[in-house]
């Protein structure tokens, strides 16, 4: 029978070995998760008593190569093609995810991911899509891929036929937008134009979003968006597209150094823009809109409105 430890002892290992203090009474045993918070970093811990008694350490934020808070290890999965599915357990640990690129459901690691270059095991196994189907889709709407295709959500470097520059479309959003050069096409956002920031929510998916848009474009993304069940909450006018742009970004990456991941999937949002979703039980519109005018500075031309038009 192993010896039974006091929850005083506990608690003062785990503050001597692990650096953690206990935010709740000893669970009992030591191969069960205990709540700390993490001295050093700040952040809410779950390490058990045996691999912080084994010299593994306390916090998962703080191991090498790990990343530094929620927010920051959901936007590197993120990145890497992955939209994880429940909490970070660790680097080395399976993470339920999904691929962005197909839809499907894995646990790759972390680690694996981010400094590995570590892929979608089913897209690695099958292809993430026919790549001849996918060239001569880019090829219907004017775009010559530069080189092999990837997957449909990563850039794809590609010379535009029409205004014979280069850029760098997603297959998914020529698939659902047909024409997007970014140099060329009569839609999008014009750094040096008229722009506006918008925020929409919507109550079927407990979401809501930011957004920019230009003024002077032949597509409306707001109306766009409202025909797919989202609801205009506010909009801010800005005196160019970049000045727009700067805000919206100031926007999400203070939302995601706070802890608060992208929301709905890319499936979930067939016209784009999924990544700047967030959860409206912890995010609500209103705090979008009052973050948005707190990080404006200049640029702004037009106070917001009820509703965009």
């Amino acid at each position: 029978m192993p010896r039974s430890i006091s929850a005083s002892v506990a608690a003062a290992d785990m503050r001597r070995l692990g650096n953690a203090e206990p935010l709740e009474p000893y669970p009992g045993r030591a191969r069960d998760p205990w709540m700390c918070r993490h001295i050093p970093c700040k952040q809410v811990i779950y390490p058990n008593r045996n691999n912080v008694m084994s010299g593994q350490g306390a916090c998962i934020w703080c191991a090498p190569n790990a990343p530094k808070n929620p927010g920051a290890a959901a936007a590197a999965m993120l990145e890497h093609g992955f939209i994880v599915l429940v909490d970070f357990l660790g680097t080395g640990k399976p993470w339920l995810s999904q691929c962005v690129a197909a839809g499907h459901i894995v646990a790759p690691r972390y680690d694996n991911v981010t400094s590995r270059a570590g892929g979608c095991r089913f897209c690695k196994r099958y292809g993430p899509g026919d790549p001849h189907e996918a060239v001569a889709d880019m090829r219907a709407v004017g775009f010559r891929p530069l080189e092999p295709f990837k997957n449909i959500a990563s850039p794809w470097l590609s010379l535009c036929e029409r205004c014979q520059k280069i850029s760098a479309p997603r297959l998914n959003n020529v698939r659902n937008r047909g024409e997007c050069c970014q140099h060329c096409a009569r839609y999008g956002l014009d750094p040096g134009a008229p722009a506006r920031l918008y925020v929409l929510s919507h109550a079927e998916y407990g979401a809501v979003k930011i957004g920019i848009s230009g003024l002077r474009t032949r597509e409306d993304r707001v109306v766009r968006f409202q025909s797919h069940g989202w609801v205009p909450f506010a909009q801010i006018q800005f005196a160019t597209g970049a000045d727009a742009y700067r805000t919206e970004q100031r926007v999400i990456k203070l939302l995601r150094a706070e802890g608060h991941p992208v929301f709905l999937s890319d499936a979930q949002m067939p016209i784009g823009g999924y990544k700047e979703t967030f959860d409206a039980a912890r995010v609500s519109a209103g705090r979008l809109l009052v973050l948005a005018e707190g990080t404006a500075g200049g640029g702004v031309v037009r106070p917001r409105s009820a509703r965009p038009r």
